[in-house]
């Protein structure tokens, strides 16, 4: 019990301390060389180092206990090995003390293991911590870059065992540096957090939305193809349109670019990464305010999403212009209601005597109001 306590007390210290450094390593690699991540690499590194010093002093006084604990067990088995001559006591006697002198050991090196694994446990805690916070982008408490990389090779592996296909949004803030210019940096913060909020309130639960540095984000979309990916950019363009930052009595709105990509076969993550980079640069080059999709041979706008596109035509119905009214020509008018009176004098089928009614009341008041009209009409005025 206690030989596996205790490699369960030092294999924790070291794999704890291995864990610490790796993560902190991978999120300083990861993050983009920018003033403000810079001092927070420099905090987190600072606590990783503080969190190993501890586990190191931990292991060196787990240490320290194995080789007194050794020591009294050894002291022990010399005592049980003496002859019996070279001791006053009788052997009875001379056992059960030895056997007593092993139990307090025991007893008190499984209560400083008790309390080791205690601390162990407490720095477990402040590890996992730490971890989370390496993983989460302090401005916007989005997932940062280092947790997207892991989710992104999370659904890799998932299309490359199942085929689930996915897509990928890349979004960049438009004319960012001229927000911050203008407003301050501290605007340019409150718009960020803004669009973080909006873009996770824009996709479903499933779908993993991460700050990727800068103001730049992106977004995985599970089980989402291509065509079913333009219209959550387009979704999410509708959300971001409708932030309106206040700072120092202005308001301030956003609008966004964005480049789509759906997984192919055989690709590897830095080509679709690349692929929804390509098309998140059309989009700026189109105009931004809009998104483009890479299909994997161009790029291509989003239906929806291009401003100034054409409206769509609505087909014309085939209506012969016999049977509407001529506005223009209306001294025509009397002959074509004759001939319409004609056609009506042609057997029907039998209707009710109040349609009948009804219809001989429009004929007279289409007929008086064309004789109204000619007669009011420039050419009889003229004459």
């Amino acid at each position: 019990m206690i030989s596996n306590t205790l490699f369960l007390v030092l294999g924790g210290c070291l794999l704890g301390a291995v864990q610490l450094f790796v993560g902190v390593a991978i999120g300083l690699w990861t993050r983009r060389p920018d003033s403000a991540a810079a001092k927070h690499g420099r905090a987190e590194l600072h606590r990783a180092g503080a969190i190993a010093k501890r586990l190191q002093n931990l292991a060196t006084e787990m240490s320290s206990i194995i080789n007194e604990h050794c020591s009294e067990l050894e002291q022990a088995s010399q005592m049980l090995s003496l002859d019996g001559s070279q001791s006053d006591e009788p052997i009875p006697d001379a056992v059960m003390n030895v056997i007593g002198h092993i139990v307090h050991a025991n007893q008190s090196l499984q209560s400083k293991l008790d309390q080791a694994e205690s601390r162990l446990k407490e720095q477990a805690v402040e590890i996992e911590s730490h971890i989370s916070r390496s993983l989460t982008d302090a401005l916007t408490g989005l997932p940062n870059r280092r947790d997207f990389n892991v989710r992104l090779e999370e659904r890799m592996s998932t299309w490359q065992r199942r085929r689930e296909v996915f897509s990928l949004l890349m979004l960049d803030v438009d004319h960012f540096k001229n927000l911050n210019d203008t407003y301050g940096h501290l605007a340019g913060d409150k718009v960020l957090t803004a669009l973080g909020a909006a873009l996770r309130g824009a996709v479903r639960r499933e779908d993993a939305v991460a700050r990727y540095g800068g103001e730049e984000f992106a977004v995985l979309l599970p089980n989402t193809s291509l065509e079913q990916a333009m219209l959550v950019a387009h979704k999410v363009r509708e959300a971001v349109a409708r932030i309106a930052v206040e700072h120092d009595g202005h308001q301030i709105g956003i609008t966004v670019s964005g480049g789509l990509a759906a997984i192919r076969a055989d690709e590897r993550a830095e080509t679709l990464i690349h692929r929804a980079d390509e098309a998140l640069y059309a989009a700026k080059r189109a105009g931004r305010n809009r998104a483009f999709a890479h299909d994997g041979t161009e790029c291509r706008g989003v239906t929806g999403e291009q401003e100034g596109a054409a409206p769509a035509v609505v087909p014309q119905a085939n209506v012969s212009t016999e049977s509407l009214p001529a506005m223009v020509d209306v001294e025509s008018w009397p002959a074509k209601i004759e001939s319409a009176k004609s056609a009506a004098d042609q057997p029907r089928e039998v209707i009710s005597a109040k349609l009948a009614e009804t219809c001989q009341e429009l004929r007279q008041f289409l007929a008086q109001r064309a004789q109204s009209e000619v007669t009011t009409s420039p050419a009889n005025l003229a004459k």
